[in-house]
């Protein structure tokens, strides 16, 4: 048998469950009892809602935040290459400066193939036309 005393944790359970009675007794004696149509409704930096809060977003909407989460976090490579610059060398300046040029590849291909672009290809095919007259 282990001789490991739980004294000290069940006086810290004890302590904690009188200082949460504590807390919920004086809010329930002392708290407000009103209700109100004013009082169940949101409000939030002194803008009153209104509408769904259920809103459907475009599906550009989440490409566009997904490539940023890709590119985003090149920035944590590079950042950890930065503070192990010195010691890597030009072997570690390479192999950072191949990363980037494969991310801006990667770039470039999302970008040829309008995935930046919020415009709907008939409108930009419209502007188009309207910037040769």
């Amino acid at each position: 048998m282990n001789s490991v005393s739980y004294l000290p944790f069940l006086v810290y359970i004890a302590g904690v469950l009188i200082v949460v009675g504590f807390m919920v007794g004086v809010t329930y004696f002392l708290g407000n009892r009103h209700k109100d149509r004013e009082t169940d409704l949101p409000y939030e930096s002194g803008i009153q809602s209104t509408g769904d809060a259920r809103v459907r977003f475009s599906a550009k909407f989440y490409l566009v935040a997904m490539l940023f989460v890709i590119f985003d976090l090149e920035v944590v490579f590079i950042f950890a290459w930065a503070i192990a610059g010195k010691d890597l060398g030009w072997t570690g300046y390479g192999v950072v400066g191949v990363f980037v040029v494969i991310l801006v590849i990667g770039l470039i291909y999302e970008w040829r193939v309008g995935a930046l672009d919020w415009i709907s290809t008939d409108r930009k095919y419209i502007r188009m036309k309207e910037v040769q007259k």
